[in-house]
C-alpha cells in the first residue's frame, strides 16, 4: 500500500514516457507496437480520416518511420490485433478476447435496447441467417445481403442488414475481417481467431473479479489517472463511480495499485504498482522533440487532466457547430519536449499531394524560439513522409512562424 509523492513536472515526466512520448522513438515494426499496445490495454479507433485516423495519428507519434500497413497487417493479416469494445470502440490485443465476454454480454443488452428505440430490433431475428450466409459465402459486408429495410423511425441502421451484422460484432459472433474505408467486411469470429483463443474459458470467476482486472487495465491506459468522472472512464463498468471508488481501494488495499500525491492537484491519483519501478527508473529524455498528437491519445482522454497538469485547454471541435468551434474542425495538439505548445488544423490529405496546414496556433505566452521552429519542421517532414504527401504547401511553412 504505497503512496508516491510527486510535482506536477515529475508526474508529467512519467505520463509521456510511459507513453513512449520522448525523443527515444524506436523504429516501427509489428512487435514493438503490438507490445505498446499490449502496455496500454487498447487504443482508440474513430472513422474519420484527414491525415490518417486515430490508431495511426498515435502510432505515427510514437515510432519513427510508421506506415499504417503495419497496423492493418496486424489486425486483418496476422490476427494479432483485434477491433472491439473496449474504451468505446477500440483496438486491442486479440490475447484478450477471452477477458471481454462480460463486456460483450453487456454491449448485447445494450444493443437489444438501442435497436429497440430505433425500431430495428426484428433485426435480431436474422442472425441464424446472417451466420448462415457467411458460412456459405464467406467474409460479407451488410451491402452483400438483402434483409429489406428497417422501420427506422429513429436515426440508426438502413438496412436490417448492417443493424443485424453490427449487433453480432457486438456479440462477439462476427468480427471484422477487413475494412475497406470505413465498411467493415466481417467473418464469423470462430473462422478468424486462433483456436487456443477461442477455446479459453472465461478467466474470471465472478463479475467483481473481471472489475478487479478491468479497473486496473484502464488505469494502465494512461499511466496514471485519477478517481474523478472523466474522459478515461469513460465506457461500460468503469463509468460507475460508486463502484469505480470501491473496486480502487480494494486494489490499493491489495497492493495492486499505488496512490500518487501530486504537488497542486486535489485529487489522488492510482498507478499500477509494477509501474512504479518503471517510474523511479525511467528515462524521461525529452530534448528537442516534437510529436503531432492524435485527437483520441490515451495521454488526452480526460482533458480537465490535460488542463490541470499541462496547462492546456483542449476539445475535440469535429462535431460542434462551425459557430462553436474556437480553433478548427479537426485540430492536432503540438507536443515539445514536455510541454504542449501548439495546435494546428491539417487540410485532408489524400493521395501524394503536398500537406496543407488551414491554421497553426501557438499557446498564448509561449516564447517562440528558432529551435522549437526548426524542430516543428523536421517533424512536419517526418509527418509528410508518414502520409506519403509530397512535403508541404508553400502557405503552410509560413503559418508556422506567424
Amino acid at each position: 500500500m504505497e503512496e508516491i509523492q510527486v510535482s506536477q513536472e515529475e508526474m508529467r515526466a512519467y505520463l509521456l514516457a510511459y507513453q513512449g512520448l520522448t525523443s527515444l522513438k524506436p523504429l516501427a515494426d509489428e512487435v514493438v507496437i503490438v507490445d505498446f499496445i499490449k502496455k496500454v490495454g487498447c487504443i482508440q479507433y474513430d472513422p474519420l480520416n484527414m491525415v490518417g485516423r486515430n490508431p495511426d495519428l498515435m502510432l505515427q507519434s510514437r515510432f519513427t518511420n510508421y506506415d499504417p500497413v503495419i497496423l492493418e497487417h496486424l489486425l486483418y493479416g496476422k490476427q494479432k490485433l483485434i477491433d472491439g469494445w473496449d474504451k468505446m470502440m477500440s483496438i486491442y490485443s486479440v490475447e484478450d478476447w477471452p477477458f471481454f465476454q462480460r463486456l460483450r454480454a453487456s454491449k448485447v443488452r445494450e444493443m437489444e435496447g438501442i435497436l429497440a428505440y430505433r425500431q430495428s430490433l426484428e433485426a435480431i431475428q436474422y442472425v441464424d441467417e446472417v451466420k448462415a450466409f457467411i458460412e456459405s459465402h464467406g467474409p460479407a459486408s451488410p451491402l452483400k445481403l438483402d434483409l429489406g429495410n428497417a422501420k427506422n423511425g429513429r436515426w440508426g441502421h438502413g438496412k436490417l442488414s448492417s443493424a443485424a451484422m453490427d449487433y453480432m460484432w457486438n456479440a462477439g459472433t462476427l468480427s471484422v475481417k477487413e475494412k475497406k474505408n470505413t465498411q467493415k467486411i466481417y467473418d464469423l469470429t470462430e473462422k478468424l481467431l486462433p483456436k487456443e483463443i477461442l477455446d479459453q474459458i472465461d478467466p474470471f470467476e465472478n463479475d467483481h473479479d473481471f472489475y478487479k482486472w478491468y479497473f486496473k487495465r484502464r488505469i494502465g491506459g494512461i499511466g496514471a489517472y485519477w478517481d474523478r468522472n472523466g474522459g478515461g472512464w469513460l465506457g461500460h463498468f468503469v463509468s460507475d463511480k460508486p463502484l469505480r471508488t470501491k473496486i480502487l481501494h480494494e486494489l490499493f488495499e491489495e497492493g495492486e495499485l499505488s496512490k500518487v500525491k501530486v504537488a497542486g492537484i486535489k485529487e489522488t491519483f492510482y498507478m499500477k504498482t509494477e509501474d512504479v519501478t518503471f517510474y523511479n527508473h525511467m528515462k524521461s529524455d525529452f530534448n528537442k522533440t516534437v510529436h503531432f498528437l492524435a485527437p483520441l491519445d490515451n495521454l488526452l482522454w480526460d482533458r480537465k487532466l490535460i488542463k490541470d497538469l499541462f496547462h492546456f485547454e483542449y476539445s475535440w471541435e469535429v462535431y460542434r457547430p462551425v459557430s462553436m468551434r474556437k480553433y478548427g474542425y479537426y485540430v492536432l495538439p503540438v507536443l515539445y519536449g514536455n510541454q504542449l505548445v501548439a495546435r494546428f488544423e491539417p487540410d485532408m490529405h489524400r493521395g501524394t499531394e503536398p500537406l496543407r496546414i488551414k491554421n497553426w496556433w501557438w499557446e498564448e505566452g509561449y516564447e517562440v524560439t528558432d529551435a522549437v521552429v526548426e524542430s516543428v519542421r523536421e517533424a512536419l517532414q517526418a509527418f509528410c513522409s508518414y502520409l506519403k504527401a509530397d512535403g508541404l504547401s508553400q502557405d503552410s511553412s509560413l503559418k508556422i512562424i506567424q
